[in-house]
């Protein structure tokens, strides 16, 4: 089981990609899906899921493309997995829902993985995507 899916990787990768060009003209779907072995069309995919959840602009026009909406200082690790892949869980149940399993009040195991859940929750909406510049410039 992978907790960040592949598809979450290459939203990493295009968002670094997009980090290290800031500042410059905004950069094709296609430069950007070429220069970091990502397939075109799911490129497209993941930059509209970025837009959307306002981690990158998209520019329009002959000279149009994709940059970062925001400073990499303000764009959280966590934010991109969810735009990517939903919700972060280690398990459904975790998240507090007694639909999902009506032993939750009394189960072990879920009061041992929600401290996994924090841990991995507090990881993530701590990494910046300028820390992850920070290890390429380095």
């Amino acid at each position: 089981m992978d907790i960040i899916r592949q598809d979450t990787d290459y939203a990493m990768r295009a968002l670094v990609h997009l980090g290290l060009h800031r500042g410059g003209e905004p950069i094709s779907a296609k430069v950007l899906a070429n220069k970091e072995d990502i397939p075109e069309d799911f490129a497209y995919k993941l930059l509209r899921h970025l837009a959307k959840a306002g981690l990158v602009e998209s520019h329009m026009g002959i000279q149009g493309g994709f940059s970062l909406a925001r400073d990499p200082e303000n764009i959280l690790f966590l934010e991109v997995v969810q735009a990517v892949q939903g919700p972060v869980t280690v398990r459904k149940c975790i998240l507090g829902k007694s639909e999902a399993c009506p032993r939750y009040d009394t189960c072990p195991v879920s009061a041992k993985l929600s401290d996994l859940q924090e841990t991995v929750t507090e990881f993530m909406s701590k990494l910046t995507l300028a820390k992850v510049l920070e290890a390429v410039d380095s």
